[in-house]
């Protein structure tokens, strides 16, 4: 089936994840024994300050630069609650998953719920937390020993901490806190089903009361972790129509599920992930923030890197969803903002040429028979209606002349090349075995560079 007759869960397309949990001040990994306080009142109820929401606002913007989906982060790991829950007091005082549902039908967007399944620091669930210092604290995971939950998650937190290190050090991210705090072992009662419980009466209200297209849960686990999988088994015998997709579940094989998900923040990662999993059965879907990172809500210095990193996963067959965080009054942060409004004038021109194409069959990560002049650029090619496009990825954003060969032994029926969106047809030479295109630099998009090769 080509991409055009599929629903917009199962070929590629861009989205817009709108986040909640970049505070000033706090970072990912976070001690919630201090940011629990620090958002109640003296009684001890939630005391909230933002980030609130702009919803009509949020939602003009998605429509403004042509998302195909998008989702809203409706409880992070702080487990704050952005809608009229009745089954926990740490909530919005203003329903706003009401305000995105009715604002995204409105407008005519396919729509998500982000849902943190896996941590969730809710003061409720303080006597059954494993871990009150660090964000991952895993509250449903079963175990015949207490003490190896907190152990455990003491250790991913701790993994946690280094691949962050290592993202701030390759990436030079302006990240200056700590990365957490000394921890403390606490004494916690093991109840994974009280959180358990909570998780599936609150999918049913998710669901029943506001209706979404789908739900991204976060994230995928283990056996252990079984909030992963009584989910996976409610909605499915519940909600089928309800699309369901998981964080890190891209490299797993789910008993259920519609499309699998997972992440790249980087150029070098979208590359390598774009070449494992172009052939994918499956729809899958990757995500990454369009700041610096998820709590650095900077700009990038280079507004294309966030164009290559989209359009590598799009042009391999998958779809891009941006991390878009939000400012304590509603506001999006501007740099990260613009970036992605560029990056929607950019990809309405172009939305037919990943939308509706569908990858070419080859190994390795190169167009079979395609040399280049320059190594800073990557090829990747897909089939669009009975034509084949090859997209020059830019890999460093560079402006330079391009020779492009084409061995005749494959191209040998080369009728016609076209640059894309502009349907500029481009003179070429065959001599010495080979269908020789020349690309002058002004032809070179900072991104991604598209030629369709029309044949006899």
């Amino acid at each position: 089936m080509e991409n055009k007759e599929k629903s917009w869960w199962e070929k590629p397309g861009f989205s817009i994840m709108y986040q909640i949990e970049a505070r000033p001040g706090w970072f990912w990994n976070r001690n919630y024994d201090k940011f629990n306080a620090s958002m109640m009142d003296d009684k001890g109820n939630l005391k909230f300050n933002g980030p609130f929401c702009k919803m009509k606002k949020w939602i003009q913007f998605s429509k403004r630069v042509g998302v195909d989906y998008h989702i809203f982060e409706v409880k992070w790991h702080d487990g704050i609650c952005y809608w009229d829950t009745k089954y926990t007091k740490w909530k919005t005082p203003e329903d706003y998953v009401k305000d995105f549902s009715e604002e995204s039908k409105k407008a005519g967007i396919p729509f998500l719920y982000y849902y943190s399944s896996i941590f969730d620091h809710n003061p409720d669930f303080d006597n059954i937390q494993p871990l009150r210092g660090v964000t991952p604290s895993f509250i449903a995971r079963h175990d015949e020993v207490k003490e190896n939950i907190a152990k455990y998650s003491m250790g991913f937190a701790e993994l946690i901490r280094d691949m962050f290190k290592i993202q701030v050090e390759e990436r030079e991210i302006p990240y200056t806190a700590k990365y957490f705090d000394d921890v403390e072992f606490h004494d916690f009662t093991y109840n994974p089903k009280k959180y358990e419980d909570y998780v599936l009466n609150q999918l049913k209200e998710l669901i029943d009361i506001y209706h979404p297209d789908g739900m991204w849960m976060d994230w995928y686990w283990g056996a252990d972790e079984a909030t992963t999988f009584l989910v996976m088994e409610f909605m499915e015998k519940n909600y089928p129509n309800t699309i369901l997709t998981y964080n890190v579940s891209i490299d797993r094989r789910p008993r259920y599920i519609h499309y699998l998900s997972g992440e790249a923040h980087d150029v070098n990662t979208a590359w390598k992930s774009g070449k494992k999993y172009r052939r994918k059965k499956k729809p899958w879907e990757l995500c990454g923030p369009a700041a610096y990172g998820w709590d650095v809500p900077q700009a990038r210095p280079d507004p294309y890197e966030i164009f290559r990193i989209a359009a590598i996963i799009m042009a391999s067959g998958g779809k891009y969803c941006f991390g878009l965080p939000s400012q304590m009054n509603g506001e999006l942060y501007p740099g990260p903002a613009e970036n992605v409004e560029m990056f929607g004038k950019w990809y309405k021109l172009r939305r037919d040429l990943f939308t509706k194409a569908i990858p070419m069959k080859y190994k390795g990560d190169k167009v079979p028979g395609i040399e280049l002049s320059e190594k800073e650029f990557g090829t990747i090619g897909t089939i669009y209606d009975s034509d084949n496009l090859i997209h020059l990825v830019n890999l460093k954003g560079l402006k330079k002349d391009i020779t492009i060969n084409f061995s005749q032994q494959l191209w040998a029926d080369v009728n016609k090349i076209t640059l894309e969106p502009h349907k500029k047809e481009l003179d070429f030479a065959k001599k010495n075995g080979y269908v020789v295109l020349l690309l002058g630099k002004d032809d070179i998009d900072l991104a991604d560079t598209i030629i369709r090769i029309s044949k006899k």
